[in-house]
């Protein structure tokens, strides 16, 4: 990197009442091994009521070899904090991190060259689930909280579309962008999604639709802790049951024919759940086996109702409350 001018990157983390976790993200960060050549800065963003993320911040500064800075978002919206992020941010290149993942410490090495070389106007990275209890993750939970792609670095993705990158989802949780390219509306994330999640598909899909294109980093991988309360199988179905709606609104949104997209949705929809009815009654199924059908009904029946989004965030910000309370 020191033939090559100095690349800008901001790290942007948003968080809401998750201190502990928040904090071994930004012990991994001062883990990260320097490339050279990286201007890096790292912002904490604190969507709670309470600004109690600032403090932790201010104690872990002197241990950060890159400047640390933190500031509040109100109300409690991750589409707001996302874009206050970005909006304090100065670099022309931002980083999301999610104050439950953790990086591997040869991630900015990864980034810098991939940003460097790479023609992409969005980059996205593995995410690798860290079980609470390894023992109790089905394939199903694995795959909800991970992102892994057999493919090598410059590989480009697709968000949307005939030629969708297949079986994994593209979301904020360790990405990058160009800030010239993809972040110059004046409210990228859309706070409509805030209180439902999704807003991050939605502005994936919004980029790819004006022609932005994605990279893989294979090497820039993080962990994300999955604590064994997201196990409740009552959690799962709702959490495909949103992202189904999040997804299908999403493309909907940024197709080219908005209101067409929408009944084809659910057209794609109503037959995938004539596709799953054998499946449904066949006997002989194990419980591993019922509960991907579950799953993967409630993911279906979103795609067919997203009108009124479910306010999964905001059920999950008021456990997050009565947690801290």
């Amino acid at each position: 990197m020191s033939d090559q001018s100095p690349l800008d990157l901001t790290i942007v983390i948003c968080t809401y009442n998750r201190n502990a976790l928040l904090a071994k993200t930004l012990e991994s960060i001062a883990a990260l091994r320097d490339p050279g050549g990286v201007n890096l800065s790292i912002l904490v963003v604190d969507n709670s009521d309470d600004g109690n993320a600032l403090q932790r911040v201010e104690d872990m500064r002197s241990a950060m070899p890159w400047p640390l800075s933190a500031l509040s978002a109100h109300p409690a919206n991750i589409s707001i904090a996302r874009n206050a992020g970005i909006a304090a941010a100065r670099s022309e290149f931002i980083a999301f991190i999610d104050d439950d993942q953790q990086l591997d410490p040869g991630w900015l090495e990864a980034v810098a060259r991939a940003l460097a070389t790479q023609p992409y106007d969005a980059f996205f990275g593995p995410v690798v689930a860290l079980h609470e209890r390894p023992e109790q993750a089905d394939p199903t939970i694995e795959k909800l909280f991970s992102r892994t792609l057999d493919a090598p670095d410059g590989q480009e993705l697709y968000a949307m579309g005939p030629r969708q990158t297949r079986n994994i989802a593209l979301g904020s949780g360790n990405s990058m962008f160009r800030r010239s390219r993809g972040l110059t509306d004046p409210a990228p994330f859309d706070p409509a999604f805030g209180n439902s999640g999704g807003e991050d598909s939605d502005f994936i899909c919004r980029l790819q639709q004006r022609g932005m294109r994605f990279g893989w980093i294979a090497a820039a991988s993080v962990t994300e802790f999955v604590p064994v309360s997201r196990y409740d199988p009552n959690y799962l179905e709702k959490r495909h049951f949103a992202g189904g709606q999040s997804y299908a609104l999403a493309v909907s949104r940024n197709s080219k024919w908005p209101a067409g997209e929408r009944w084809r949705q659910r057209a794609i929809a109503l037959i995938q759940l004539i596709l799953l009815l054998p499946r449904q009654v066949r006997p002989g199924q194990d419980e591993a086996e019922r509960a991907a059908i579950r799953y993967r009904r409630a993911s279906i029946s979103g795609k067919l109702s997203f009108k009124d989004m479910r306010p999964l965030y905001l059920q999950e910000a008021h456990e997050a409350r009565v947690q801290k309370a």
